[in-house]
């Protein structure tokens, strides 16, 4: 048994055994909802899962004809969700401290350019065969930018771009970063406070930011909860979630950031750098 939650605790849950399929899903939805590189899947069977709290925070977004996602109003993360017949539950890899390892990546078609996919575990570019999950169209991988970098959330309520060059990405393996992106990790680029502009959407926006944090907040959209950059004023950054970007930002991550937190479900598999807690000094 398990237990997850989402940021910021409105939303908790534990499931009561074994997932029966676990992936690594590496579609272009899945991107943008988890503002990652791919976000983590548990199924599970009717019945495995038990909510542990109050689910009035809990709103819902229909990504495709076959898949309606859930997340908490209050903080933006993935939670989980069953499909129409309630006989499997999916549940977020981020918010669990103790699972089995992934059997698969999948939708690997669909992997970003700034993201490598290493490692040994098998590879699909839809879901495993054996799993009887019909495949969904997937949304276009991002190409080279023809002017600035843009991105924007999974409804397309809001757009915006990047006005300057990144500075750096990094991926960070902070309890945070996995409860709030619910995925194994995040992956953000850095621009000054003033290198984004949003096109559409400005008042779609949510922020939730975390109690007693010296910063850390999670910026949203309120209608399909995708990760969307964050201006941190006091720190001289907007950080930009890198799953959002429809562009490639002809960056990558240069190392693994807060891997003493890192999930016990999840494998580095690179060659990065890794450090304990934040990056060496400059």
């Amino acid at each position: 048994m398990s237990k997850g939650s989402c940021l910021c605790g409105s939303v908790t849950w534990e499931t009561l055994a074994e997932p029966y399929a676990m992936y690594n899903c590496h579609c272009r939805m899945c991107q943008k909802v988890h503002g990652a590189a791919f976000g983590t899947y548990c199924f599970f069977r009717g019945g495995e899962v038990r909510w542990t709290s109050s689910t009035d925070t809990i709103v819902h977004y229909r990504s495709s004809d076959v898949l309606v996602r859930s997340s908490c109003d209050v903080c933006g993360s993935v939670v989980p969700y069953a499909n129409a017949a309630g006989d499997h539950w999916v549940t977020p890899g981020g918010c669990h401290e103790e699972m089995r390892k992934p059997d698969y990546n999948i939708f690997v078609r669909d992997n970003s350019p700034w993201h490598t996919i290493n490692g040994d575990m098998p590879r699909c570019d839809a879901y495993p065969e054996e799993s009887g999950i019909p495949s969904v169209e997937g949304v276009p991988v991002p190409g080279k930018a023809k002017g600035n970098v843009r991105g924007s959330c999974l409804c397309g309520a809001v757009t915006y771009q990047v006005t300057e060059p990144f500075k750096v990405a990094h991926n960070c393996h902070c309890s945070r970063c996995r409860h709030g992106r619910a995925a194994a990790h995040a992956s953000n680029g850095f621009v000054s406070c003033d290198g984004v502009e949003f096109l559409s959407g400005g008042d779609m926006l949510k922020t939730y930011k975390v109690p007693g944090a010296r910063s850390f907040s999670q910026v949203f959209c309120k209608v399909c909860s995708s990760l969307m950059p964050h201006r941190v004023s006091e720190r001289g950054f907007t950080l930009i979630p890198l799953g959002g970007l429809d562009d490639d930002p002809e960056i990558k991550p240069v190392d693994h950031l807060f891997v003493a937190s890192k999930a016990s479900w999840h494998d580095i598999t690179d060659d990065l750098p890794q450090y304990p807690e934040g990056p060496p000094p400059a």
